[in-house]
């Protein structure tokens, strides 16, 4: 980010500029308590903060990356090396959680006008959705974000430009009879496998295939619980205006994927969702149904 942040007006140095940045997004500090800190100007903590989001949206492509070829195979190959049962052919492992915001409210004649009852998720709590799919070692491979919290995660897996491709097919995202694991709110296709819905029911072989899935999906929920340990600025995102709220989540992920890099770990609780009504019922296309059936009958011959 050093040649991007010396082309702005901000007459800083780098390093400081950059701390401030990582301070504003690892604490809840509003920017007159960050001008103090550091001292400088409360209007330069917003600028300084401001091009360094913006700068690090036109990075994320650097940190945020899907596998690819050999790198797409390592990938699977890791998953399979996670559990003793690992579900097979696993790429990530997708999932959604709600970020608490500020209510949209019109600030003068400055901001834009939003519906305040898109931004309320079930819990009646104003948030924005993160979609975020995960590899095995819980780096983010992609992220889409800013989403009102009012909306169903199938919805917004169906709006990512990721979702998309996958369930059109797009052979060119994953390797030869491989996919990502969800939960039971998203749609069940060839490329996205989700558990059985239990209506008390299920055999003993779809008990077997849930426990495996999810035992591979839970990497998800560990990565968002290290983002929000990480990144306090995620627990409550005070920001009038909501097009900065993709830019810190994004900006968060980024972060997040470069202390895995630098093998900056530490233990966190995994994040515990929200329970989203299950969708799949009409969604679940053929293919997809037949592919789980043939998954569930392979992992049961290996039930001891």
């Amino acid at each position: 980010m050093g040649p991007l942040l010396s082309q702005s007006d901000v007459k800083l140095d780098i390093k400081k500029q950059l701390l401030i940045f990582i301070w504003y997004m690892a604490n809840c500090e509003t920017h007159r308590q960050i001008g103090n800190r550091f001292n400088i100007a409360d209007s330069t903590s917003h600028k300084v903060v401001l091009n360094c989001l913006n700068n690090m949206k036109e990075l994320s492509g650097k940190f945020i990356r899907w596998p690819r070829g050999q790198e797409a195979i390592i990938t699977v190959q890791k998953f399979n090396c996670l559990r003793p049962n690992a579900f097979p052919g696993v790429l990530g492992a997708v999932d959604g959680c709600h970020i608490s915001i500020l209510a949209p409210w019109e600030k003068r004649t400055v901001m834009e006008k939003l519906d305040r009852n898109m931004f309320y998720n079930r819990k009646q709590v104003p948030s924005v959705l993160l979609q975020g799919i995960v590899d095995s070692d819980l780096k983010f491979i992609d992220v889409f974000s800013g989403w009102p919290g009012s909306s169903h995660d199938a919805r917004v897996f169906r709006r990512s430009l990721i979702g998309q491709k996958l369930l059109s097919n797009d052979l060119s995202i994953l390797p030869e009879n491989c996919h990502i694991l969800g939960d039971g709110a998203y749609p069940l296709s060839e490329n996205v496998m989700i558990p059985y819905r239990d209506n008390g029911n299920l055999t003993l072989a779809h008990k077997h295939f849930n426990r495996c899935l999810s035992s591979s999906r839970v990497v998800v929920e560990q990565a968002f619980g290290k983002l929000y340990c990480r990144f306090r600025k995620l627990k409550h995102m005070d920001v009038y205006h909501k097009s900065l709220c993709g830019l810190i989540i994004t900006a968060a992920c980024c972060l997040h994927n470069i202390c895995i890099d630098m093998q900056d770990d530490f233990d966190a609780d995994p994040y515990t969702p929200e329970l989203d009504s299950e969708e799949n019922s009409l969604a679940a296309s053929r293919l997809g149904a037949r592919k789980r059936d043939e998954l569930c009958n392979m992992l049961s011959l290996n039930v001891d």
